[in-house]
């Protein structure tokens, strides 16, 4: 498998934020849109550009979780069943067995697998189903197939394409959110169609067609089974079956006791529910209207009812009209008191309108739950008479229920469900007959017309304010980038446009919930609102179970906690927000009026926590594609410094080879002592040279040396300032600009390091702080032993400290990068690259605190780890006898000094410039020693110890080369190789060694 952001490009940086950068865009360009046919659309356009499948599919999950079907298909335009709909059952096929299990499939070889379902009339080579989850919820499945050729879908694709399918059923939720909110528009203008006079059947038919893409067909039937469309033309079962063939939406009414259907076909489209929903909606529609139409053609109710109908079509306000039917009721009916309650949740009932009760009140609320009145009547379904209702255990206590005898209930019915009741009493026992029964059930049939066509209308409206919101939401969080900056905007949004009494915004930190946001009563003050603990409250509750709550009396929630400064809540309705799964926060919405959330409510606020949520996550990881793009840069800067400083350190190499072993065997030849002080010079030289090109390996991370020897901290600190005082005391002093520099180093334990690069390390920190003082300061060293807990094990640290310029709290990282200085054209952007690589080289960990004009504080921490005990230098080694030696090195001079060392120690010694010109006349027993450089043009140094060693086993084999600290040991055993000597070499490191091998020999 290949990681997607370990994949290469040699081009450059591009190559490797190609694949981010493409699936950040396809990711916005299907997000952009909320209209589902474009959303789709768009996906199968960018998942074939991503992925040139032939043929891409897009199947969707009925609500009932049971069916898959194909909602939208790229590639088989040439094909003469084009436009054709599948279906799989959930767990069929291969897209279907992808939705099932949560999990992508490819299958390479379709045809032998029993989860390949033939659809086409022919066979993929190659097929790839990647479920579409959003919010842990399977909507369907993105199906991908090959059919030209046999190469299936890599794995760095496949995890592509997963990726943008997570952004596309985002946007194909949010585009079925969006539908669903502009069907209920949509049926706002049905029904205000359904209401007109003239025509209602044809303007609903003309506001479906604008909504659906397709004018629906009314089909009508005669006594004798006859079919008709609404042109007037017959219509025959084959008619039927084709449409069903083709996917249409058919919807089943009744026309004056006869069965009639709607019918909205268009072959190849994908019918979401809310399109099944508006038809059946418009369906009821037009059989309200026909039957309201059928009523005046018949013209048998009375005049009374006429102006009802009237009444009732041509009026929105709710109150008056049901004031009026009350009216128009008691003209039919003799009562002496009429009430209309509607649903308001599974168990009450509120009182909407009455006529002729005798006390006041506001509000009533009946109980309609199990074993009450209400209840049995909704069961029922149909009108209920009782003749005394005294007499009855379940009869509710409220206002004048003791001065009630007789009783009718109503249920209020639209499509068989009820919702509302119609009561209708006399303060007289057996008061009603059964033409007032009848009556009753005749308005109790208009009010429910009344009752949930302005329930409807207000939804639709609701909806579309609620869509309004949604949509200035959505845009506005495109412009943020910080989370309390959208939080507070949700918060303003909620309150500006509902006009909430308070909502807050609370996150969770550890165990406590902190508000963050606050609009209403109250502003944002960590006095008024402390943290509270998650255990407190029904925020807490919600928090705990991941569930929103709505309690719209919060007096009889025992779980309430009351704010002090909110003494007027008197509903409250809390929604989590859910990131990556899990409650990152809450929002708490409080009304002081009772009763005032409802499920439409509910689900805007759910609606707006999502969105707050995947605006969080995309946040979250777009700060982590610029984390992993500033890595990728900097791993490239430094890879391309490592070959340049590898290159560096090979050649330097072979140099110092050369210089160091020619001033040495002028120093043995020489009794001039002017002339020895000056090799001496040299020798140094060359010796700190050397010691350079094994930091400059380090550097570039080829070295696999790390650093053991026994160093004193304190001594390297002094050394540094030693070594530095020409720049913090004489040069600035010549410019007139005071540098003081102060020292606080604590006893410390010798640690496990390099002296040499430390130094290194402390001279490059004091040098920046020179640099960070033009005007003069303070440069403050301090040692110290660190707190086991902040490197996990025992360690020192240094802290270098100046009162200088300061560094910007955002380049404080950057400071650290290969090439990035803050200094101009006086800057290499090295020093303190340099200074990270030999801390990490050390295990250790280095910091930084600095902001403008505050100075800045480096603070180095360093295991202690094991230093080595000193051990007593060793002698030179005793003369060793007499060797033939084959030098093979491509370097001249290099070949040259090692042939003049080894005759100098008493050898005899054979050279050639090249691996096969040394093996050419090469035989067994001819040499007891070969040293071969490990570089060289034609054959390696490995080539040259293996072939050797195939013709004399015996011989003792010498690697040498500059990158000795990259070779592991045992593997050079294994090849052959006996010992490596380290260019460049010394003239006792040549002797060392070969007393080494003749002791081994030995």
């Amino acid at each position: 498998m290949t990681n997607l952001s370990e994949s290469t490009n040699p081009s450059g940086n591009s190559g490797l934020t190609s694949p981010i950068a493409t699936i950040l865009a396809s990711s916005k360009t299907v997000l952009s849109s909320l209209d589902l046919g474009d959303v789709l659309q768009r996906v199968l356009a960018v998942t074939r550009e991503l992925s040139e499948a032939d043929v891409v599919s897009i199947w969707l999950l009925d609500e009932q979780g049971e069916w898959l079907t194909t909602a939208a298909t790229l590639g088989l335009e040439s094909q003469p069943d084009h436009k054709r709909t599948f279906r799989l059952r959930v767990g069929e096929g291969v897209a279907g067995w992808a939705v099932a299990n949560r999990q992508i499939l490819q299958l390479t070889d379709p045809v032998n697998d029993p989860r390949y379902i033939q659809q086409l009339d022919r066979h993929p080579s190659a097929i790839l189903a990647i479920p579409l989850i959003v919010r842990d919820h399977c909507c369907g499945a993105l199906s991908l197939a090959r059919f030209i050729g046999s190469v299936p879908f890599s794995q760095e694709l496949i995890e592509t394409i997963s990726i943008f399918a997570d952004q596309a059923a985002i946007a194909i939720d949010n585009a079925n959110t969006a539908q669903m909110l502009r069907r209920a528009m949509a049926r706002e203008r049905i029904l205000l169609a359904s209401m007109t006079v003239h025509d209602p059947i044809a303007n609903i038919l003309h506001e479906l067609t604008a909504v659906l893409g397709v004018r629906p067909q009314l089909i009508t039937s005669t006594s004798s089974g006859a079919m008709f469309d609404n042109n007037g033309l017959p219509v025959t079962s084959e008619n039927f079956e084709r449409w069903r063939h083709d996917g249409a939406l058919i919807v089943d009414i009744r026309f004056d006791g006869l069965p009639a259907w709607l019918v909205a076909c268009l072959p190849g489209h994908y019918w979401t529910h809310s399109d099944a929903d508006l038809l059946a909606f418009a369906a009821s529609q037009i059989m309200y209207a026909r039957q309201r139409a059928y009523e005046r053609q018949l013209q048998v109710r009375s005049e009374a009812l006429h102006r009802l109908v009237t009444l009732t079509n041509a009026r929105i306000d709710q109150v008056s009209v049901l004031d009026e039917i009350l009216v128009e009721l008691q003209r039919f009916i003799n009562f002496d008191s009429a009430c209309i309650f509607v649903v308001h949740d599974k168990e009450y009932v509120r009182l909407l309108a009455q006529r002729g009760l005798q006390s006041k009140f506001d509000q009533v609320t009946l109980y309609a739950g199990p074993g009450s009145l209400i209840n049995e009547l909704r069961q029922m379904g149909t009108v209920i008479y009782y003749p005394d209702v005294q007499r009855l255990s379940n009869w509710q206590k409220v206002p004048d229920s003791d001065i009630i005898r007789s009783w009718i209930g109503v249920p209020l019915q639209v499509d068989q469900a009820t919702i509302g009741v119609l009561t209708i009493d006399k303060w007289t026992p057996d008061a009603f007959t059964t033409e007032d029964i009848a009556t009753a059930q005749m308005f109790g049939e208009q009010i429910a017309v009344v009752i949930n066509n302005v329930r409807l209308l207000r939804e639709a409206q609701e909806r579309a304010r609620q869509f309004q919101v949604l949509q200035q939401f959505t845009v506005r969080i495109g412009t943020l980038r910080d989370v309390d900056r959208l939080l507070h905007e949700a918060a303003q949004l909620l309150h500006k446009s509902f006009g909430y009494y308070q909502v807050l915004i609370s996150v969770v930190v550890e165990d406590h919930l902190e508000v963050r946001a606050a609009c209403g009563q109250l502003k944002l003050d960590p006095q008024t609102f402390p943290p509270r603990p998650v255990t407190m409250g029904i925020s807490g509750w919600v928090v705990r179970h991941r569930q929103p709550a709505i309690v719209n009396d919060v007096t009889r929630d025992a779980r309430y906690v009351l704010h002090p400064s909110l003494p007027a809540t008197a509903a409250e309705m809390i929604v989590p927000i859910l990131v990556d799964e899990r409650v990152f926060g809450i929002i708490i919405i409080e009304s002081a009026v009772k009763g005032i959330f409802g499920q439409g409510d509910l689900e805007l606020v759910m609606a707006m926590a999502h969105l707050i949520g995947v605006t969080i996550t995309n946040l979250a990881h777009d700060a982590e594609l610029q984390r992993v793009r500033e890595q990728l840069i900097e791993r490239d800067r430094l890879r391309a410094l490592g070959e340049l400083s590898s290159g560096v350190a090979h050649d330097f190499n072979n140099l110092l080879a050369s210089i160091l072993g020619h001033v040495q065997l002028l120093l043995e030849e020489t009794d001039d002592p002017h002339l020895e002080e000056g090799l001496r010079a040299i020798e140094l030289a060359a010796l700190d040279g050397t010691a350079t090109v094994r930091r400059l390996q380090g550097f570039a991370q080829t070295s696999r040396s790390t650093p053991d020897s026994a160093v004193d901290l304190n001594r390297v600190v002094e050394e540094s300032l030693a070594l530095t005082r020409p720049r913090w005391r004489d040069e600035v002093q010549s410019r007139g600009v005071p540098i003081a520099v102060h020292t606080d180093l604590a006893p410390l334990p010798l640690i496990a390091g390099d002296a040499s690069a430390l130094r290194e390390l402390v001279i490059n920190l004091i040098l920046n702080a020179i640099d960070a003082m033009p005007n003069g300061g303070t440069i403050t060293l301090r040692t110290s032993l660190a707190p086991a807990r902040l490197l996990g094990e025992a360690a020192v640290m240094l802290e270098v400290q100046d009162t200088g310029i300061g560094i910007d709290p955002a380049l404080h990282e950057k400071i650290f990068a290969p090439f990035f200085s803050t200094k101009g054209v006086r800057g290499t952007g090295m020093g303190l690259a340099i200074v990270r690589g030999i801390v990490q080289q050390h295990g250790g960990r280095i910091e930084v605190e600095s902001a403008p004009g505050a100075g800045a504080r480096f603070r180095v921490l360093l295991p202690i780890g094991t230093p080595p005990v000193s051990e007593p230098e060793s002698r030179p080694p005793a003369g060793t006898p007499a060797l033939h030696i084959l030098v093979i090195d491509d370097e001249e001079a290099v070949r040259n000094v090692l042939v003049r060392i080894l005759q100098r120690i008493g050898h005899h010694v054979d050279a050639f410039a090249s691996g096969e010109d040394a093996l050419d006349g090469f035989s067994a027993g001819q040499y007891q020693l070969v040293c071969t450089d490990l570089g060289m043009p034609g054959l390696s140094g490995w080539d040259v110890a293996a072939q050797i060693r195939r013709i004399d086993p015996l011989v003792r084999i010498v690697l040498v080369t500059g990158w000795s600290e990259q070779i592991d040991r045992h593997e050079a055993r294994l090849r052959g190789v006996d010992a490596i000597l380290s260019k460049p070499f010394t003239i006792q490191q040549v002797r060392s060694l070969l007393a080494e091998l003749l002791n081994d020999v030995s």
